[in-house]
């Protein structure tokens, strides 16, 4: 059971990462007004969302068998919490507006619903 709880809360978290990453970075890319990012370091926005991307392909790889992969559930955490905690604290200096304060808070609802998949599948990670 617990275990398709993880394969499920992962899937999701790589299909909504590949859905609203490839959105932004195409807005980035073909230059929509609403959603333009101002940067004179094009590289770490680019760096940004291709690393992003990869983050969301190693879900969808953990989803596969996520005892196997239980390991890998720690540095995608730690891919979740700080982007959740940087909102929490813009937002609070009134550097960013709601929509990216949501951006952050789904962020960290996804690394408490990877942390309970870590510490769920650890009895089936001592069964094998």
């Amino acid at each position: 059971m617990w275990t398709l709880f993880a394969t499920r809360v992962f899937q999701i978290a790589g299909i909504w990462g590949i859905g609203i990453l490839g959105l932004l970075y195409a807005a980035y890319l073909f230059g929509f007004d609403s959603m333009m990012v101002v940067t004179t370091h094009p590289h770490l926005v680019h760096g940004f969302f291709l690393v992003g991307l990869a983050w969301q392909v190693a879900f969808l790889l953990i989803a596969t068998d996520p005892v196997r992969y239980r390991l890998l559930m720690l540095p995608a955490m730690l891919e979740k919490f700080p982007f959740t905690l940087a909102t929490l604290m813009l937002f609070a200096a009134g550097d960013i507006g709601w929509d990216v304060l949501a951006a952050g808070l789904i962020d960290g609802v996804l690394g408490v619903l990877f942390s309970i998949a870590y510490i769920m599948t650890e009895g089936a990670a001592d069964a094998e």
